[in-house]
C-alpha cells in the first residue's frame, strides 16, 4: 500500500510538472513577442526646451519628446543613454531616468527630464554656445533606450542624425 501511494503521488507530481513545462513553453513565445513592436517606434521631434541648471560638468534640462508608436503593443521607456554630438562635435552623454508610458497606436509628446554629462567642459560649453547662436543644428545621437513591455526589457539601439531648430535665445 505504501508503494502504491508513493506511485500515485509521484504520478500526480509528474503530471503537474508536465503541465508546468507546457505552460512555460506557451508563455515563452508570448514574452518574446511582447517587445517585438518596440523597434517600430520613431521619434517625431523635440520641443519646449527648458534649462534647469548646470552643476560641475552636468547640464539639466527638460523637453517634450514626440514619440510615434504604430504597433499594437504599449511599453514603458525606463532609461535613455545616448552619446550626443552637435554639428559633428561630440559633447557628451545624454541620460534620463524618467519612466514614461507609451500606449499602443499613439502619436504623442512626453515631458522628460534629461542630463547631459559633458565629456570636456570647455569644448562642450563652447559647442553649446555656438549652437545657441544658430537657427538649426545637426544633432547626432548613438546609444540605447530601454523599453519594458510586460515582463521583458529590451534595449533598443538608437542611431539618429537630425537637423533640429534651435530655440531662440536672443540670437
Amino acid at each position: 500500500r505504501y508503494n502504491c501511494q508513493s506511485a500515485m503521488i509521484l504520478n500526480r507530481n509528474l503530471k503537474q510538472s508536465v503541465v508546468c513545462h507546457y505552460a512555460l513553453l506557451m508563455l515563452i513565445p508570448l514574452l518574446l513577442l511582447s517587445c517585438k513592436g518596440v523597434n517600430d517606434i520613431s521619434f517625431t521631434g523635440v520641443d519646449n526646451f527648458e534649462f534647469r541648471g548646470m552643476q560641475n560638468n552636468k547640464i539639466s534640462f527638460s523637453a517634450s519628446v514626440g514619440v510615434s508608436n504604430p504597433s499594437s503593443i504599449g511599453f514603458k521607456v525606463s532609461e535613455v543613454n545616448l552619446k550626443t554630438s552637435i554639428d559633428g562635435v561630440y559633447i557628451g552623454t545624454l541620460t534620463s531616468d524618467n519612466t514614461i508610458r507609451v500606449p499602443a497606436r499613439t502619436d504623442s509628446s512626453y515631458n522628460m527630464d534629461f542630463k547631459i554629462t559633458l565629456s570636456n567642459l570647455i569644448t562642450g560649453a563652447s559647442t553649446l554656445y555656438n549652437a545657441s547662436r544658430k537657427k538649426k543644428v545637426e544633432v547626432e545621437m548613438n546609444g540605447y533606450v530601454k523599453a519594458r513591455s510586460w515582463l521583458t526589457i529590451k534595449k533598443v539601439d538608437v542611431n539618429e542624425k537630425q537637423l533640429i531648430d534651435v530655440p531662440s535665445i536672443n540670437r
